[in-house]
């Protein structure tokens, strides 16, 4: 009972940081990395999986500049939920060893490394561990060092220094309701009923009706029922017991208890009352199987011994057939089907499997499930089952995926071959070299033009042939007779020769410069055509060698894929067999239980046969 809610506020301690910045309303964007919220979005989806592949991934691309210690805090607390506690503890001792880190960093490494000591049996180690957790904290990481501190010392027996540290630990402005509940646990332990009393009490008064209150209510008035019946105040002891809920987990022991609250002030008539509805109820419970002798005792204190020879003959039916339905489970689950139903229904990773069987099938590997659940070994197991199942779901989804990378690989290699041809052409009949040549003497030539002030050098084509035209017409009138009329022709064509030569004159400068720029930008033009080419021809080589490459590292993940999927069909199996085996050692366990309450009910109808002889032979005697 004292560890309730140590899961729950170590988880809590994990976020502290973001749960600190949602108290204070800060916004969202606190969360700087774009990574890293879309690692929390899995993890407050409690797909943990998912978690842990996009933190990875996030870490390897060094993504998470602005959350790094929280994702190395985070990646410890995930991997460790799968139950990888060496793994956990490298990553926590390298957040330890780095001198960097701040304070708030290493307290929280500090809690995970004691909670996976706990976690071993290692108190000594735990202890070592929390007592490293000091200064200013989160109020997530002080309540949970403060509750897993306290839980340490009270199973040392320490139970003085518990409450020392719990009475010095608050939460806000009211005590934790966990840190409460221990705190009243450890002053009872101490000695100090009153006062232990009074901080139960304070629990079963909150006001609050969900169902973790509820449930923390109804464990507090159990602790208060069954502390009072020691101390014999059958009283309060009865008026505690009937404040748990009927229909809670906790209700068969809440009646257990009060039964013998009222057998104790020599009530009987008032135990069988509690006694006789836990009777009715399923045999599998030791509460119930308990209750099944209480009830004929009873009887028998209050002289009834007809009605309790006829409740402990019923008792021993009852305990013989519940004997019969453990037997029928063990078999059931040595031949498997326990393990049939969690592969069947448990086909992610959230709530737990219980909540999707249907326990109301006629299955006897399910039968005892609820009540095997109880042992923490079992639910370890259980938990472990799970996760191998979701992982071996996991690693054939992905051995099924990864024939799309030879799709993808195949496609590629068919558009490379269908550029290949055009490639190898301009790589076989490249004409940049004569290109080059033709622009060299383009230099060659402008150089000499402006050398040689060329005026002419420059004119386009158009002007060229103008030029051309005047140059014949002025051959034409020389060969004509010397008249008015042809030297006016002459004056013409000197004319139009001269107009065309000023404008030539007029934008040499200018054209030279043009043409310049524009040789510099044909010469650019051929550089970066050259750089290409020779990326196409590397790209030709490389491609081909990359190609060789992908379809190697998919044939190692493939590789990689089968083994890993042999070794967690080799660790499901291993953690099937040992799951099954603590269900039946358990079941077999809860057989010698009922052996002896059926020894005890054949002693105890016997007893009563002789009270009965006696108590006639006495009226007969009368």
């Amino acid at each position: 009972m004292l560890q309730l809610g140590c899961k729950a506020l170590l988880l809590a301690a994990l976020l502290a940081p973001i749960a600190d910045l949602v108290a204070r309303g800060e916004p969202a964007t606190s969360v700087k990395d774009l990574q890293y919220g879309e690692m929390l979005f899995y993890y407050f989806q409690q797909d943990y999986f998912n978690s842990i592949v996009h933190l990875g991934i996030a870490r390897e691309q060094q993504r998470l500049p602005n959350h790094a210690d929280e994702a190395e805090l985070m990646m410890g607390g995930l991997v460790l939920s799968y139950g990888m506690r060496n793994k956990a503890r490298e990553i926590f001792q390298r957040l330890l060893d780095d001198e960097k880190n701040d304070l708030s960093v290493h307290n929280r490494a500090w809690l995970y490394l004691a909670k996976i000591s706990y976690q071993r049996g290692d108190l000594a180690g735990a202890l070592d561990a929390i007592a490293h957790v000091e200064g200013e904290m989160m109020p997530a990481t002080r309540t949970a060092t403060a509750n897993l501190h306290s839980l340490l010392l009270m199973q040392k027996g320490r139970n003085a220094e518990a409450i020392e540290l719990l009475e010095n630990t608050r939460s806000g402005k009211h005590w934790t309701p966990y840190l409460k509940y221990n705190l009243g646990i450890a002053r009872i332990r101490n000695g100090e009923q009153e006062n232990g009393v009074q901080e139960l009490v304070s629990i079963t008064k909150q006001s609050s009706r969900s169902a973790e209150t509820s449930m923390l209510r109804d464990k507090a008035n159990l602790a208060l029922g069954y502390s009072f019946l020691q101390t014999g105040e059958t009283g309060k002891s009865r008026q505690a017991l009937e404040q748990v809920r009927l229909e809670g987990p906790l209700s068969n022991k809440a009646l257990l208890g009060a039964g013998w609250a009222s057998a104790d002030a020599d009530d009987y008539s008032r135990a069988l009352v509690p006694w006789t509805e836990l009777s009715a109820r399923d045999p599998a419970d030791p509460a119930v199987q308990e209750s099944l002798l209480a009830v004929p005792y009873a009887l028998t204190k209050m002289n009834l011994f007809g009605r309790a020879i006829q409740k402990y003959k019923q008792s021993i039916e009852a305990l013989n057939d519940e004997k019969i339905n453990l037997d029928k489970s063990i078999v059931a689950i040595r031949d498997g089907q326990l393990l049939r139903y969690l592969q069947e229904y448990d086909a992610g990773s959230g709530d737990g499997w219980l909540q999707k069987l249907n326990l109301a099938a006629d299955s006897p590997a399910l039968r005892y499930q609820l009540s095997l659940m109880a042992s923490h070994d079992f639910q370890e197991a259980v938990k472990n089952y799970r996760d191998l199942a979701f992982l071996e779901k996991n690693l054939t989804k992905w051995n099924s995926s990864i024939a799309a990378y030879d799709d993808m690989l195949a496609s590629r290699q068919t558009r490379y071959q269908s550029q290949l041809p055009a490639a190898t052409h301009v790589l076989k009949n490249n004409p940049l070299p004569a290109l080059q040549q033709q622009h060299a003497r383009l230099q060659d030539s402008l150089g000499q033009t402006e050398a040689t002030s060329n005026i002419k050098g420059l004119a386009n084509h158009n002007e060229k042939r103008q030029l051309q035209i005047l140059s014949s017409i002025e051959k034409q009138l020389a060969e004509l007779p010397d008249t008015p009329k042809t030297q006016e022709l002459h004056k013409k064509q000197r004319l139009l020769y001269g107009v065309i030569y000023w404008q030539l004159s007029n934008e040499f400068k200018a054209r030279l410069w043009k043409i310049r720029q524009q040789l510099s930008e044909v010469e650019r033009l051929a550089r970066q055509t050259d750089k290409v080419i020779g990326r196409l021809a590397q790209a030709d080589l490389d491609t081909t060698n990359r190609f060789s490459g992908f379809e190697s590292r998919i044939a190692a993940q493939k590789s990689l894929l089968k083994n890993l999927r042999k070794r967690t069909d080799k660790a499901i199996y291993a953690q099937g067999e040992l799951l099954q085996q603590l269900a039946i050692n358990e079941l077999g366990a809860q057989k010698k239980r009922i052996d002896i309450y059926i020894v005890q009910a054949r002693f105890a109808l016997a007893q009563t046969y002789d009270s009965s002889l006696n108590n006639a032979a006495g009226r007969v005697q009368q």
